[in-house]
Parts: structure tokens; C-alpha cells; sequence
């Protein structure tokens, strides 16, 4: 290779920002990242990796597939189907999610998601999820959505509402007990500045689990599990802070509902959710040429 392109190489890697893309979960309340996100796409709003963390993930994966209104049919529409989620599913399946609606029937014949789009897609993408034996958060790259499917349902698999899901003699549930917000883990993989879309406004810290204590009597075989669940406040307090610190540095473009609406993790209500999602929509709307000034100054 000549010299001068040596050289250039060497600059660009040590001059070129990398802008990543981390999406918080939180059930229902991800149709709010559903409108941040379709506003993204409706924008022409493009990033250079991403993480989602259990709902955080799903809504990601429409983004990638570039399918817009996706993420809104499926939390406003088709979320009320019993299939999709209820008690009923769970205690006819042990999964509050129904395995074979959500992650089969609704991507392959309702709903069909691109998965050619996805996969012809550059964009790095992590699903996180947790692994029950060791309590630590695992950051699956997604490269093929049929093949990896599992891992997708892995990360947004509800502790004591949901199967443990195995997948190559590992043990996974929800990515959020261990990790719900994973900024830290996209600097680490050299992303120095991140768009953050959080599901809750600025105000909100969380408490410790009100039902800790079944979580501890269901998962007394995996005792890591159980200290990250009972530390998951927690991390996610400092992590809150930490998210604000990156802020106030200009290292991170933080989305996070601008009202309070009153939203169940598992809302059925379609309109509460299309009012949520209009938020997302608005407070993505209104903040795009705040926004497109930061992905400028990160890729110049």
C-alpha cells in the first residue's frame, strides 16, 4: 500500500467520529422509541451502530429494515391480540409474550418484516441479553434475523413471566436486569458519541423490585442472576447520571419523553400507545436540527 494512503487511513481512524444508536426497553413504553424512531427514518437519520436492549431491541430491528410505521402497527395494533401478550398465553405457555405469535406468526405471515433489508444492512447491531448462570449482560451482534431470532426473544424475556431461553447450552433472559442502558458498552466499542433514547421522563429513578422475593425464590439455582436483579436499581440510577454527564459533555443526544403519560408495561390501550408514539414522534420532530448539528460535529 503507498504511504499516503497509509497515512489517511491512519488520520481517518483517529480523526472520524463514530456516532452509535442505544435503545433503552421497557415493554409498552418502547412505542415512544417507536416515534422517535420513525421520525429518524422519516428524516433520513442514519447511525453507525446500535444497541437495544429487550423492547428496545424488537423496535430497532424495524429501523434497521428501514420498515416505517412497523414498530407503530405492532405496539398500537397488533400488541392487543391475547397471542401477542396476556395471561392467558402466559399460563397456557409460561410466556406472558406468546413465543410463536410474537417472534413467527406476526414477522413471517401478519406483519412480514425484511429481513433481505436487514441483513444487507452495514450497521452493527447488539441485542443484549442476560445470561442466567453468570448474572452478566451478553451483546449479541445481529447479523441474520432468521437464524438469531432466539436471541431477540432472549432479550426481551421477562423474568418470572417468561421460559428461559437456551440457545447453545447458555441460559438467557431480559438484557435490562443486567445491563438496561448500554452506553458504556457502546464507548467501549470505540462509538464516542451516542444518540440515547430513553422510555422514561428526566425526573424518573427506579426503585428496588416490589417482587423481588418470588425473582429470588424462582432463580435460587442461579445466584449471579439473582445479585444483578437485586443491584439492577441500582445500576441504572448511575447510569441515569451517567447518561446526563455524557450530555452536559456533548457526548450524548439523550431522547426521553417530554410529557408524562400514564403507560403499563403491558398497555393495551391502543390510545394511550398511539399517543405515546405521537410523543416520540414530536419530541424527535422537534429536537432534528439540535440533533443533525450533533451528528455533524461527530462525523466532522
Amino acid at each position: 500500500m503507498p504511504i499516503f494512503l497509509f497515512y489517511n487511513e491512519v488520520l481517518l481512524k483517529d480523526f472520524m467520529s463514530l456516532l452509535g444508536l442505544v435503545l433503552e426497553g421497557g415493554g409498552m413504553r418502547g412505542a415512544y422509541t417507536a416515534g422517535v424512531l420513525d421520525c429518524f427514518l422519516k428524516n433520513k437519520i442514519e447511525v453507525d451502530g446500535v444497541v437495544g436492549v429487550s423492547a428496545g431491541a424488537t423496535h430497532a430491528c424495524n429501523y434497521i429494515s428501514k420498515q416505517y410505521k412497523r414498530n407503530y402497527r405492532i405496539d398500537v395494533i397488533h400488541a392487543r391480540n391475547p397471542k401477542f401478550m396476556s395471561f392467558r398465553s402466559f399460563f397456557k405457555t409460561g410466556d406472558f409474550f406468546g413465543k410463536d405469535f410474537c417472534y413467527d406468526i406476526l414477522p413471517n405471515e401478519i406483519d412480514p418484516f425484511d429481513y433481505e433489508t436487514f441483513a444487507k444492512s452495514t450497521i452493527p447491531f447488539y441485542a443484549v441479553c442476560t445470561n442466567l448462570e453468570t448474572g452478566a449482560a451478553e451483546y449479541i451482534k445481529m447479523t441474520d434475523l432468521r437464524k438469531q431470532m432466539d436471541y431477540l426473544r432472549a432479550s426481551a424475556s421477562l423474568p418470572l413471566l417468561s421460559k428461559t431461553v437456551e440457545i447453545s447450552d447458555k441460559k438467557y433472559l431480559d438484557g435490562g436486569i443486567s445491563d438496561s442502558i448500554p452506553i458504556r458498552f457502546m464507548e467501549q466499542e470505540g462509538f464516542q458519541k451516542n444518540i440515547v433514547v430513553l422510555t422514561r421522563p428526566i425526573e424518573y429513578r427506579k426503585k428496588p423490585a416490589s417482587f423481588f422475593a418470588l425473582l429470588q425464590k424462582k432463580y435460587g439455582d442461579y445466584p449471579q442472576f439473582v445479585h444483578s436483579a437485586s443491584e439492577r436499581h441500582l445500576i441504572y440510577n448511575q447510569t441515569l447520571d451517567y447518561v446526563q454527564m455524557r450530555e452536559k459533555a456533548k457526548k450524548a443526544f439523550v431522547f426521553r419523553p417530554s410529557a408524562s403519560i400514564a403507560i403499563s408495561k403491558f398497555e393495551r390501550s391502543g390510545a394511550k400507545l398511539d399517543k405515546l408514539y405521537h410523543l416520540g414522534f414530536q419530541d424527535a420532530l422537534g429536537q432534528m436540527d439540535n440533533l443533525c448539528r450533533f451528528i455533524d460535529a461527530t462525523h466532522h
